[in-house]
């Protein structure tokens, strides 16, 4: 893996973020947060979302995006997900720094291949959320840059004025932070795992859609956070969920495992119910916390940002 050199921070330009856009037109919440740690740096951040899916759409974005580029001046242009990055290439970006996030390595065969030839022999400057994600491309010049956690934001808060603020009822709450709708976050899994645990005094909460001002107090309002994902890169939810010193119960994907081995009350496991069942009803039974923020630490957006800006100063 390639190694970042340690330059002055210099960087205070504008940035183009290039992405997909969900369903309501916004990037995802992992992009936005990293564009809103940039802006508190003074970066000037713009957003260029492809609105619509298939090769069709990016092959018509790469387009829009050429004109886009020709009318607008950016010192930095920053991909992020595979599709988008090579959009961004074939449209002539430059400089561009790529961003792949998980799902372009994790999942369809397809993507991945792409992925790794554009790695190789096209982006000067690939970012990857996990070591297991590098493994996975296999190409040397990759550099591994999680996601930071806005360790400001993110912080404990009393379980009572949490719950009071999300409106939670039941005296055990089970946070599932994704949308159901996403088949990737597997929700069929943790219904059954609830099936399992059979619990009437615990309830099962999704949780998404929701302003990350008010994410903490849904961390706060859980008594665990549980993923069930058929893949991950650095999934932000559970960095969060740590910054807020809440157990985390989940399958073996992407960092997680590194994130949570040997914290209290936090478990990684096979995607089966039985066993994840197992290592929930263990987390709600026992009150201790995890020590979450001392162990990332080291993901203080303060500490990403700086790694970012200092790649931008590079790249230009």
């Amino acid at each position: 893996m390639l190694e970042m050199e340690n330059y002055p921070n210099v960087f205070s330009g504008r940035v183009l973020f290039v992405c997909s856009g969900n369903k309501n037109g916004l990037c995802t919440p992992a992009v936005n947060e990293q564009a809103r740690a940039l802006k508190k740096r003074g970066v000037k951040i713009s957003f260029f979302r492809v609105e619509r899916k298939g090769v069709a759409g990016y092959l018509r974005g790469a387009l829009t995006l050429k004109r886009h580029l020709k009318e607008n001046k950016y010192d930095v242009i920053h991909a992020h997900y595979g599709l988008s990055a090579i959009m961004a290439t074939l449209s002539g970006a430059r400089p561009l720094v790529v961003s792949l996030m998980g799902s372009d390595v994790f999942g369809p065969r397809w993507i991945l291949t792409l992925v790794k030839f554009f790695t190789r022999f096209f982006w000067p400057v690939t970012i990857v959320k996990s070591w297991s994600m590098a493994q996975k491309i296999d190409v040397p010049k990759v550099l591994v840059i999680p996601n930071g956690v806005d360790m400001e934001l993110f912080r404990e808060i009393p379980r009572k004025e949490a719950r009071q603020k999300c409106g939670f009822s039941k005296p055990k709450v089970v946070m599932w932070p994704a949308d159901p709708g996403r088949k990737v976050k597997n929700f069929d899994l943790a219904a059954a795992v609830m099936k399992v645990l059979n619990r009437s005094d615990v309830e099962l909460k999704p949780v998404y859609g929701i302003d990350t001002m008010l994410m903490p107090y849904f961390y706060n309002a859980s008594d665990v956070v549980l993923l069930t994902s058929l893949w991950e890169g650095s999934p932000n939810v559970v960095k969060e969920a740590l910054a807020c010193n809440v157990p985390v119960v989940s399958t073996r994907v992407g960092d997680v495992e590194e994130r949570i081995n040997g914290l209290k009350n936090c478990s990684t496991c096979d995607p089966y119910p039985e066993i994840l069942a197992k290592a929930l009803q263990q987390s709600l039974e026992n009150e201790n916390k995890p020590d979450g923020r001392n162990r990332i630490k080291e993901l203080d957006n303060n500490i990403v940002v700086r790694k970012l800006l200092t790649l931008y100063s590079q790249c230009i």
